[in-house]
């Protein structure tokens, strides 16, 4: 850090637009202590002097570089500095994140990677934006990796100004919520055996995440009390505190007794751990659970879903036969319902039955 912050540059405050008494723009900023007015040789007007507002640190800078060549400007790339700054931040995410945080640099490095940081245009990350191939989801992550690059540069004083705030963020696609009907559910059920059979009765009356269904221990389980307990989260095999940071109590409904009751026939003296993979291992991640069920849906003619539609299914569900707002909130563990509404809840069917006796 300390041979950016050291580094030879000019010490430059923000310039600022002014007209003189003939009518030309003058960008007025001040180098290493000493005050420059440097005149543009533009006659205002309304369109120009709102351009020179929006670039004003741009053409001040072209201006003093032209009038006593001396650029500031540092020999930093993209890749140089963002590399420094993923690493000395690790300490804010868990492996499983910094892994992703890692792997998001190295895909944008493949379009900045090698340019100077100061060089980096809004434009520039527009272009990307617009050229890329992914869903505004991904985008928004990568915005966030670049956000974290930049508005260090800034603090650093490397770059004046971070590109990404004058970038607009791609809008979300929101499209209808795959969720399984109520009969999908029983069929899916019905067919399914085994411990596969117990994962989904236990999802889709809990909706626990897939990291925190492997997670799960028998000591987690209250049968008396009626209870599970989620203190932690599976995900590429690293244990960590469950998304929301927080340790939450479910209630345990019927059926995800009924389907623990019978998992701790299979799995109860075999390991600490509720669902177990081959060999009687814990499950590293979800996804041949995701597999397994994909597979179940194509036997029984249902379009293929995973564990976290099954998450979708539960919330749905929940609000369909208008359980309390706030309970439903503890048992997915979200903090407000805004996440609900806009990537949980499928289409709620209410009981129609009852405004029409009320209308006859």
């Amino acid at each position: 850090m300390a041979e950016y912050a050291n580094s030879q540059r000019k010490e430059i405050k923000l310039a600022k637009v002014t007209v003189n008494k003939y009518g030309i723009i003058i960008l007025d900023g001040t180098v290493d202590g000493k005050r420059h007015r440097l005149t543009t040789g533009k006659k205002s007007d309304t369109r120009l002097l709102k351009w020179y507002k929006r670039n004003t640190d741009t053409e001040f800078f072209k201006l003093y570089e032209e009038k006593f060549g001396s650029k500031h400007n540092d020999s930093i790339t993209f890749e140089e500095y963002g590399s420094m700054i993923v690493e000395i931040t690790k300490g804010n995410r868990n492996k499983f994140s910094q892994d992703e945080e890692v792997r998001r640099f190295e895909i944008l490095c493949k379009t900045f990677g090698k340019v100077n940081i100061t060089d980096i245009k809004a434009s520039d990350i527009t272009k990307w934006q617009q050229q890329s191939s992914y869903a505004p989801r991904t985008i928004l992550k990568f915005r966030s990796t670049m956000n974290s690059i930049f508005e260090m540069a800034l603090s650093d004083d490397i770059i004046l100004k971070n590109p990404l705030r004058f970038v607009k963020a791609p809008k979300k696609q929101h499209g209808n919520i795959r969720v399984f009907t109520e009969d999908e559910v029983k069929i899916l059920i019905e067919q399914a055996t085994g411990q596969l059979k117990n994962i989904l009765m236990l999802a889709f009356f809990s909706g626990l995440r897939g990291s925190e269904l492997i997670a799960l221990r028998w000591n987690d389980i209250d049968f008396d009390a009626e209870t599970i307990r989620i203190d932690s989260r599976i995900r590429q095999g690293d244990e960590d505190v469950p998304k929301s940071k927080r340790i939450r109590i479910l209630d345990m409904l019927p059926q995800a007794k009924t389907a623990l009751k019978k998992q701790w026939l299979l799995t109860g003296m075999k390991n600490d751990h509720v669902f177990l993979a081959q060999r009687n291992k814990p499950y590293v991640s979800h996804s041949n659970i995701n597999e397994a069920i994909k597979k179940l849906c194509i036997d029984c003619g249902i379009e293929a879903g995973t564990l976290h539609v099954i998450r979708k299914t539960c919330n749905t569900l929940y609000k369909q036969y208008n359980l309390p707002l706030d309970w439903i909130l503890d048992q997915i563990g979200h903090t407000d319902d805004d996440v609900n509404r806009e990537h949980y809840t499928g289409r709620i069917k209410p009981d129609l039955s009852k405004i029409g006796r009320v209308l006859a």
